[in-house]
């Protein structure tokens, strides 16, 4: 996921406050080394809380659970999440707007996956779906929040791309936040949220290999460039 507009822009395009976000974030950040993120939970969204990505259920009753829990959690399933014990508590009320300018997906095509930058073709930043939970540490006594990203089948550009899961994160268009965020809201009217952006309004092009470096912890506008692998099915894949 990627988040390098400045303060000003995300303030005007969420009409929120993001003064404790230190912008740019990140040009390529991997849920897996759980960093924290700016959302807009239904309970505030007028100010953007920096949380951690990777949720952690409020019933984990060790660190040692929630260790565990995090590293499955990154992602919610729209489909399961009412059912699953870690998402059904929060998919109600405790739903949120990730705050993103891109994100990434895999393509497989051989036996190698090529990585692909996905974002708004206007380059505006977006809002993910989201949801979060807040879970207190049993041995600080210290509460931490945490967050998920709601996916759903994937759609447009990004169901060529990301051709072997075919998922996508749900992105939620500014008409619907209100809807998103609203804890009274039905099952129907969230549902309809989560597939309710115009993917048209996407695209993508391959970037280069290092996104997926092993133990890379900083990453650069190189992230985001386009990266030609000589290979006309990935580096025209969307012509």
């Amino acid at each position: 996921m990627s988040l390098v507009k400045e303060r000003q822009e995300l303030e005007d395009e969420f009409a929120s406050l993001f003064e404790e976000v230190p912008v740019p974030l990140a040009y390529g950040a991997s849920a897996f080394s759980h960093p924290s993120w700016p959302v807009l939970p239904a309970e505030d969204p007028k100010r953007a809380h920096m949380i951690r990505w990777g949720l952690i259920p409020h019933w984990a009753d060790s660190r040692e659970k929630a260790k565990k829990l995090r590293n499955m959690t990154a992602n919610a399933r729209l489909e399961t999440a009412w059912k699953l014990p870690s998402f059904r508590a929060s998919i109600g009320p405790r739903r949120c707007l990730v705050v993103a300018d891109g994100f990434y997906e895999p393509h497989r095509y051989g036996n190698a996956s090529y990585p692909f930058f996905i974002y708004r073709r206007d380059r505006r930043p977006f809002a993910l779906g989201g949801l979060y939970d807040r879970w207190r540490d049993p041995v600080e006594g210290i509460r931490y929040a945490t967050f998920s990203v709601i996916t759903v089948p994937a759609a447009g550009v990004v169901e060529k791309v990301h051709n072997e899961k075919l998922r996508m994160p749900a992105l939620i268009p500014p008409e619907a936040y209100q809807v998103w965020l609203d804890p009274a809201a039905g099952r129907k009217q969230i549902e309809d949220a989560a597939r309710s952006f115009a993917v048209e309004d996407l695209c993508a092009h391959p970037v280069g290999p290092m996104l997926y470096q092993k133990g890379r912890k900083e990453g650069g506008a190189w992230l985001q460039e386009l990266y030609q692998y000589g290979i006309p099915a990935v580096d025209y894949l969307l012509s």
